[in-house]
Protein backbone atom coordinates (compact mmCIF):
# COMPACT_ATOMS: atom_id res chain seq x y z
CA UNK A 1 0.00 0.00 0.00
CA UNK A 2 1.22 3.37 -1.09
CA UNK A 3 0.84 5.87 1.76
CA UNK A 4 0.98 9.67 0.93
CA UNK A 5 1.23 11.98 4.18
CA UNK A 6 -1.10 14.80 4.24
CA UNK A 7 1.22 16.42 6.70
CA UNK A 8 1.08 20.29 6.25
CA UNK A 9 -2.64 19.77 4.31
CA UNK A 10 -5.92 21.51 4.96
CA UNK A 11 -8.96 19.24 6.00
CA UNK A 12 -11.89 20.68 5.02
CA UNK A 13 -15.41 19.33 6.75
CA UNK A 14 -17.74 18.30 4.22
CA UNK A 15 -20.91 20.15 4.33
CA UNK A 16 -22.68 16.84 5.76
CA UNK A 17 -20.38 16.72 9.09
CA UNK A 18 -22.88 17.74 11.70
CA UNK A 19 -20.66 16.94 15.00
CA UNK A 20 -20.39 20.32 16.52
CA UNK A 21 -16.60 20.41 17.30
CA UNK A 22 -15.90 19.69 13.91
CA UNK A 23 -18.68 21.46 11.60
CA UNK A 24 -17.37 24.20 9.37
CA UNK A 25 -14.11 23.27 10.85
CA UNK A 26 -10.69 23.57 8.30
CA UNK A 27 -7.90 21.33 10.31
CA UNK A 28 -4.18 22.00 9.63
CA UNK A 29 -2.07 18.22 9.81
CA UNK A 30 0.82 18.49 11.68
CA UNK A 31 1.79 14.70 11.30
CA UNK A 32 0.35 11.89 9.12
CA UNK A 33 2.38 8.34 9.08
CA UNK A 34 0.75 5.01 8.21
CA UNK A 35 2.24 3.94 11.14
CA UNK A 36 0.85 6.17 13.72
CA UNK A 37 -1.90 7.66 11.93
CA UNK A 38 -2.35 11.37 12.28
CA UNK A 39 -2.56 14.87 14.31
CA UNK A 40 -3.87 17.93 13.60
CA UNK A 41 -5.52 21.27 15.12
CA UNK A 42 -8.61 22.93 13.60
CA UNK A 43 -7.76 26.64 12.99
CA UNK A 44 -11.31 28.06 13.13
CA UNK A 45 -12.05 27.29 16.83
CA UNK A 46 -11.55 30.13 19.03
CA UNK A 47 -12.60 30.08 22.42
CA UNK A 48 -13.67 33.33 24.76
CA UNK A 49 -9.89 32.71 26.80
CA UNK A 50 -6.83 35.03 25.91
CA UNK A 51 -3.76 35.04 26.62
CA UNK A 52 -3.94 37.38 29.37
CA UNK A 53 -6.01 34.53 30.56
CA UNK A 54 -3.45 31.99 30.74
CA UNK A 55 -0.79 34.91 32.73
CA UNK A 56 0.21 33.41 36.39
CA UNK A 57 -1.63 30.24 35.51
CA UNK A 58 0.57 28.21 32.66
CA UNK A 59 3.48 30.97 32.55
CA UNK A 60 4.89 32.80 35.76
CA UNK A 61 5.13 35.79 34.36
CA UNK A 62 2.16 38.62 33.71
CA UNK A 63 1.31 39.37 30.33
CA UNK A 64 -1.78 41.67 28.95
CA UNK A 65 -2.25 40.02 25.37
CA UNK A 66 -5.54 39.80 24.26
CA UNK A 67 -5.57 37.38 21.54
CA UNK A 68 -7.39 34.20 21.64
CA UNK A 69 -6.73 31.19 22.64
CA UNK A 70 -8.32 28.68 19.97
CA UNK A 71 -8.91 25.01 20.76
CA UNK A 72 -7.33 22.47 18.27
CA UNK A 73 -9.35 19.21 19.02
CA UNK A 74 -11.37 16.87 21.61
CA UNK A 75 -7.98 15.08 22.22
CA UNK A 76 -6.28 16.58 25.25
CA UNK A 77 -2.49 17.40 24.53
CA UNK A 78 0.17 20.15 25.12
CA UNK A 79 -0.44 24.07 24.52
CA UNK A 80 1.13 24.91 21.30
CA UNK A 81 1.92 27.56 18.37
CA UNK A 82 2.05 27.84 15.10
CA UNK A 83 3.96 30.51 13.73
CA UNK A 84 6.46 31.59 11.10
CA UNK A 85 9.84 31.67 13.01
CA UNK A 86 12.04 29.17 12.30
CA UNK A 87 14.58 29.78 15.68
CA UNK A 88 11.43 29.08 17.46
CA UNK A 89 10.63 25.78 16.06
CA UNK A 90 9.96 22.07 17.46
CA UNK A 91 8.74 21.13 14.29
CA UNK A 92 7.90 22.61 10.36
CA UNK A 93 4.61 21.55 9.69
CA UNK A 94 4.40 23.09 5.80
CA UNK A 95 7.15 25.76 4.04
CA UNK A 96 7.11 28.37 6.81
CA UNK A 97 4.74 27.58 9.16
CA UNK A 98 6.46 26.01 11.80
CA UNK A 99 5.26 24.32 15.64
CA UNK A 100 6.44 25.41 19.18
CA UNK A 101 5.67 22.71 21.62
CA UNK A 102 8.30 23.57 24.21
CA UNK A 103 7.19 25.71 26.81
CA UNK A 104 9.83 28.16 27.10
CA UNK A 105 9.51 28.43 23.47
CA UNK A 106 5.28 28.81 23.78
CA UNK A 107 6.14 31.07 26.30
CA UNK A 108 8.67 33.36 24.23
CA UNK A 109 6.15 33.57 20.97
CA UNK A 110 3.21 33.97 23.72
CA UNK A 111 5.27 36.99 26.03
CA UNK A 112 6.85 39.15 23.08
CA UNK A 113 3.19 38.73 21.47
CA UNK A 114 4.49 36.91 18.12
CA UNK A 115 2.69 37.72 15.02
CA UNK A 116 1.99 36.06 12.35
CA UNK A 117 0.52 32.89 15.74
CA UNK A 118 -2.00 31.00 16.20
CA UNK A 119 -2.02 29.24 20.07
CA UNK A 120 -3.95 26.10 20.09
CA UNK A 121 -4.84 23.68 23.18
CA UNK A 122 -5.46 20.09 22.63
CA UNK A 123 -5.41 18.84 19.17
CA UNK A 124 -7.08 16.43 16.77
CA UNK A 125 -6.27 12.39 16.35
CA UNK A 126 -6.46 9.73 14.16
CA UNK A 127 -5.95 6.33 14.67
CA UNK A 128 -3.70 3.95 11.51
CA UNK A 129 -6.14 4.00 8.82
CA UNK A 130 -8.89 6.28 10.57
CA UNK A 131 -8.18 9.45 7.95
CA UNK A 132 -7.72 7.43 5.19
CA UNK A 133 -11.33 5.88 5.61
CA UNK A 134 -12.64 9.21 6.30
CA UNK A 135 -11.70 10.28 3.67
CA UNK A 136 -12.99 8.11 1.52
CA UNK A 137 -16.47 8.56 2.86
CA UNK A 138 -16.12 12.22 1.90
CA UNK A 139 -15.48 13.52 5.69
CA UNK A 140 -12.71 15.74 4.19
CA UNK A 141 -12.17 17.31 1.61
CA UNK A 142 -8.32 18.42 1.55
CA UNK A 143 -6.58 21.61 -0.01
CA UNK A 144 -3.10 22.92 0.04
CA UNK A 145 -2.08 25.16 3.53
CA UNK A 146 -0.72 28.87 3.13
CA UNK A 147 0.06 31.06 5.76
CA UNK A 148 -2.96 33.47 4.76
CA UNK A 149 -5.22 30.37 5.64
CA UNK A 150 -3.49 29.58 8.91
CA UNK A 151 -3.36 32.62 9.71
CA UNK A 152 -6.10 34.30 8.36
CA UNK A 153 -7.57 35.90 11.45
CA UNK A 154 -11.35 35.86 13.31
CA UNK A 155 -12.97 38.39 10.99
CA UNK A 156 -13.38 35.73 7.95
CA UNK A 157 -15.79 32.06 7.77
CA UNK A 158 -12.44 30.22 7.20
CA UNK A 159 -14.27 27.26 6.77
CA UNK A 160 -16.60 29.18 3.82
CA UNK A 161 -14.13 31.25 2.07
CA UNK A 162 -11.37 28.10 1.87
CA UNK A 163 -14.72 26.28 0.19
CA UNK A 164 -15.25 28.88 -2.31
CA UNK A 165 -12.04 29.00 -3.21
CA UNK A 166 -11.44 25.38 -3.51
CA UNK A 167 -14.59 25.16 -6.29
CA UNK A 168 -13.66 28.40 -7.68
CA UNK A 169 -9.76 26.20 -8.79
CA UNK A 170 -11.91 22.99 -9.74
CA UNK A 171 -14.12 25.16 -11.97
CA UNK A 172 -11.19 27.02 -13.59
CA UNK A 173 -9.71 23.54 -13.73
CA UNK A 174 -12.74 21.60 -15.84
CA UNK A 175 -13.27 25.40 -17.93
CA UNK A 176 -9.98 24.68 -19.11
CA UNK A 177 -9.01 28.69 -17.97
CA UNK A 178 -5.56 30.25 -17.24
CA UNK A 179 -7.43 32.55 -15.04
CA UNK A 180 -10.87 33.07 -13.75
CA UNK A 181 -12.15 36.82 -13.48
CA UNK A 182 -12.76 38.22 -10.53
CA UNK A 183 -16.00 40.03 -11.68
CA UNK A 184 -17.93 38.40 -14.21
CA UNK A 185 -19.36 41.25 -15.41
CA UNK A 186 -16.29 42.60 -16.81
CA UNK A 187 -16.24 39.70 -19.38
Amino acid sequence: MNHQSLKGQLLIASPQVQSSLFARSVVLVLEHTEEDGAKGVILNLPTSATMADLAGKLFDEDFAWEKPLHLGGPVAGPLLVLHTRAKLADLEVASGVYVALDAAKSQHLITQEIEPSLVVANFSGWAPGQLEQELRDDVWVVAPADTRRIFGGLDQDLWWTTMRDLRASILQDILGLAELPRDPSLN
